[in-house]
Parts: structure tokens; C-alpha cells; sequence
């Protein structure tokens, strides 16, 4: 199985990705937030991480929706789990999936109600997904913009050379 295409995100569309993991952080009071992508790559992360090892924290969590996915095969699922929640006896971890090529961490405290988390979570993964839907038509459009372009100066080059 071949892995996606990674995503292009352009300044600005981090700068909503940052406000999204900061609204979310703020929403549930997590300790943070982290968006990586389906290989456990962090893409940008939010809150106070302490002595936690975000990379290999996102590493994992990509690690557990894959095995997700194979868990709901086996079930009978049509698709794979959409989301894990890892409780702690202190604080818990909030795995989602963001469509087919990111992840969502999410680390707060057992006292935050899950349900809320749930919520907030929801509406973020769907912000995200916009973006990056967004981030893949501008990169679907710049790849046309060059291979007219690089087809046209080669053609011209091929003119030149020919003496034409």
C-alpha cells in the first residue's frame, strides 16, 4: 500500500492551522495539541509539552490508527476507526484521525469531560480537513501551472535547437 502525497501548506494556511490546535487547546483546557501527519510527522503542535517527546508521541499515535484500521477490518468495519481515547489515571490522550492524511493528538486532564473533547474535537478535525483540502487543490493547480509550463519551454527549446 502506497503511503499518500504529503501536504504543502502554505504560511497562511498554518497560521489557521495554528489558530484551530490553539482554539481546541483553549476549548477542552488540554495540555496540548498536536497535528502530524499519517506517518507520524508533526506537523505543528500547541500547548505545554513539558518533558513529553511530541515526535515520538505523534510517531505512535500514527503507529495506533494504522493498527486501527486493521482492527475494524477484522470486525467487519467498512472503514477504519475514526478515533482512540488512551485513559490514564490523570490524563488521557485523544487520538482522530483528520480524513486520510493527518492525525489529531489531544493530552488533558481526567478532569476535562470526554464528551467536550469529543465536541470541540469534531468540529477542529472538520476546520483541518478544510484546510487541507485547500492546500491540495493549490497544489494540484500549481503541478498543472508546471507541467504546461516545463511542456512549453521544452517545446520552444526543442524549436530553438532545431533552428526554428
Amino acid at each position: 500500500m502506497a503511503l499518500p502525497k504529503g501536504l504543502n501548506f502554505s504560511v497562511r494556511q498554518l497560521e489557521e492551522i495554528n489558530v484551530c490546535l490553539t482554539n481546541l487547546r483553549w476549548e477542552t483546557e488540554a495540555r496540548c495539541v498536536l497535528l502530524a501527519d499519517i506517518t507520524g510527522q508533526l506537523i505543528e503542535e500547541q500547548g505545554i509539552s513539558g518533558q513529553m517527546n511530541t515526535a515520538v508521541l505523534s510517531a505512535l499515535a500514527a503507529g495506533q490508527l494504522a493498527a486501527t484500521k486493521e482492527m475494524a477490518r477484522l470486525v467487519g468495519e467498512q472503514a477504519r476507526f475514526k478515533l482512540l481515547l488512551h485513559e490514564g489515571e490523570r490524563q488521557s490522550v485523544y487520538l482522530s484521525d483528520v480524513g486520510e492524511e493527518m492525525l489529531l493528538v489531544t493530552v488533558f486532564e481526567n478532569s476535562t469531560p470526554i464528551g467536550m473533547v469529543r465536541l470541540f474535537t469534531r468540529t477542529t478535525v472538520e476546520q483541518l480537513k478544510e484546510i487541507a483540502q485547500e492546500a491540495r487543490a493549490e497544489e494540484e493547480e500549481a503541478e498543472d501551472d508546471f507541467t504546461v509550463d516545463f511542456g512549453q519551454l521544452l517545446a520552444d527549446e526543442l524549436d530553438f535547437s532545431l533552428g526554428g
